[in-house]
């Protein structure tokens, strides 16, 4: 199998995805979704309870929650409404880049690669993030959860950022840390690389899988 930086040099295109790839925001989305759901009168998570569907578009990262507190589907609004709230107040002041992430996005520039970001995450939120974190300029295209008519892993969001790059399906790739990425990537024929440090586990070698990294000085160089 090719290492992630052989499969990463054959492409001119990178599309990334955002949360638990360039991204570690789950502290900002504990923090929001208690904050939620303080002020909806339901139970926090405890601190050892793990945020299921983090890969997921916000409407399913809260149901799933919603179930964890057994907090009926009638306040799933309100619920999402108070988090918005939250989460844009935060500033994604808790969230932190993976380590290595700017010196491979300032390589690829360099090199004259195209880069976008993919993600699940509504797409203002997406771009709010990628600001604090000094990303904005890396990237041409920022493609949200709420971008296009259907989330990840169907099709439509990545061959929507492909279409925006301007580019030819066949000199992209996807770089991502879960199975709804490696899927996606599937969907669209386009090589798919995991990153091993994010929010996902092995379900992701249920689809073709090009190369994985742990951590991105492994591309880098």
């Amino acid at each position: 199998m090719k290492t992630a930086k052989d499969v990463v040099n054959d492409c001119s295109a990178i599309v990334f995805d955002l949360d638990g790839t360039l991204l570690h925001t789950e502290p900002d989305i504990r923090r929001a979704t208690n904050q939620a759901l303080l002020d909806c009168g339901f139970q926090t998570l405890a601190p050892e309870q793990v945020i299921p569907n983090l890969y997921g578009p916000l409407p399913d990262i809260l149901a799933s929650v919603m179930l964890l507190v057994q907090a009926p589907a009638a306040a799933a609004d309100d619920l999402q409404q108070a988090y918005l709230t939250h989460y844009a107040r935060q500033a994604h002041d808790h969230s932190f880049l993976y380590p290595n992430v700017l010196a491979l996005l300032e390589q690829l520039l360099s090199q004259g690669r195209q880069l976008a970001v993919c993600t699940n995450k509504i797409e203002l939120s997406a771009k709010q993030a990628l600001e604090r974190h000094g990303m904005s300029a890396y990237f041409k295209v920022v493609t949200g959860g709420d971008s296009t008519r259907h989330p990840k892993p169907h099709a439509l969001p990545l061959l929507t950022t492909i279409d925006a790059l301007q580019v030819n399906a066949s000199d992209c790739l996807l770089i991502g840390d879960t199975h709804v990425d490696a899927l996606c990537a599937s969907n669209c024929g386009i090589p798919f690389v995991f990153y091993r440090s994010g929010y996902g586990d092995e379900s992701v070698q249920q689809y073709p899988v090009a190369a994985s990294f742990t951590h991105y000085a492994e591309i880098c160089g």
